[in-house]
Parts: C-alpha cells; structure tokens; sequence
C-alpha cells in the first residue's frame, strides 16, 4: 500500500501581515518569530493567527527550516487505532516537549533533551501499543 500526499495550495483573501498579536510580530523583517514558531509546532496558535502563519510557511524555506530545527524529530506511525503522531519540539525554555498525537490520544512529557525525548516516545509508545510492529507505512529515524 502506498500513501502519497498532494499539499495544494489556494490563495485564501488577503490577509494582514501586520503585527496582530505574538504570532505575527516579526513579519515586518519578513519572518515569523521564534515563539510563534514553537507555538504553531505545540497546535498553540489562536484560530486567527493559523492561517496567516500557515501561507507563510508554505513560500518561505526559512522559517520551514527553524520549524524543522525546533521540531526535528516528527515521526508518524499506522497503527490499527489510527496514525499516532509523535514530535519532539524544543521550547524557548531550553527543554523538549515529547508529544503523542492520536485519535482519542494527546500524551506528552517535558523532558532536557532530544535524546531523552526520544526514547521516552519509543518506550512509551511501544507500551501504548505493544502489538504494534513497524513496516514500511511508519515514518522512523
């Protein structure tokens, strides 16, 4: 079975990039702040702001590359539930919040490195769904 994914995009009406409120307010140097970055990453965004840093992300390859350097672990897997999603993201902290994302599932843990993260969402997750075993639909490192 193979999944392919189109992303389109639809020019939706115009929208201000003027600074209206944490999520716009480096759009006047032409780029999205650190915080709206990490809080896009955390589904932390108001409603209003959403779109407008979305269209942003998808023209410009900069901040897509700060978003994948404060969430570089983003794995999904297909298990008989659903997609289970897992991120770790680095907040403005310093710390990493590992995250699971599901159906019917939102875990996470606040953790002091990637690499802890990484193996709490591993552990984790194989507790969740110890049937689970990977194939070639799973995103992993």
């Amino acid at each position: 079975m193979v999944i392919k994914l189109v992303l389109t995009y639809e020019p939706r009406p115009a929208v201000p990039l003027i600074s209206e409120g944490p999520a716009m307010e480096n759009v006047a140097q032409g780029h999205l702040s650190d915080g709206s970055l990490e809080e896009y990453s955390l589904d932390g965004l108001p409603e209003a702001s959403l779109a407008a840093v979305e269209e942003h992300l998808l023209v410009c390859n900069q901040c897509r590359a700060r978003l994948e350097g404060i969430e570089p672990v983003n794995y999904i897997h297909f298990t008989e539930d659903g997609p289970v999603y897992e991120s770790a993201t680095r907040l403005s902290t310093g710390k990493v919040m590992a995250r699971h994302r599901g159906q019917n599932l939102h875990a996470g843990k606040t953790l002091g490195s990637f690499s802890a993260a990484k193996r709490y969402l591993r552990e984790s997750f194989s507790q969740m769904f110890p049937e689970h075993t990977c194939d070639g639909l799973c995103s992993l490192p």
